[in-house]
């Protein structure tokens, strides 16, 4: 059975598309979903790039905000900066919430977008397996 994750950040933009790619990639029996807290803004380019580089992208991915994914349930939800855990009591008792903040991300430098990426599978990954019990 899949297990839904909701990744929250500020704009969804950069981090948590970066999360939702690499883990519906890498993890499987999960459907991963990504929105932001604040005004959603349009995917960074160099994101998509590094993602398709990396083969996690998918074309239907984009930036939402959480009042476009709050009605759906979800097993997992991770806040990935502090003003996004300000939004986690929205979600019902049953849903596991945790926070992980990452420091903004300086998407012109590719090397440092493909670090990242490797941060997240080494972070995020064995996390949420570990969680949801993969």
């Amino acid at each position: 059975m899949s297990k839904n994750i909701l990744m929250l950040c500020d704009d969804n933009s950069k981090i948590s598309i970066i999360a939702q790619a690499v883990l519906n990639h890498y993890v499987k029996d999960v459907s991963v979903e990504s929105a932001a807290v604040k005004k959603s803004k349009p995917i960074d380019k160099n994101v998509k790039s590094a993602l398709v580089k990396d083969g996690s992208w998918h074309d239907e991915y984009s930036s939402k905000t959480l009042n476009q994914v709050q009605d759906r349930e979800y097993d997992l939800v991770i806040a990935l900066s502090s003003s996004a855990g300000k939004f986690t009591k929205e979600f019902s008792d049953e849903t596991i919430v945790i926070q992980i903040e990452y420091d903004d991300l300086e998407t012109h430098n590719a090397t440092a977008l493909d670090r990242f990426i490797k941060t997240i599978k080494m972070e995020l990954i064995p996390i949420t397996r570990d969680i949801l019990e993969l």
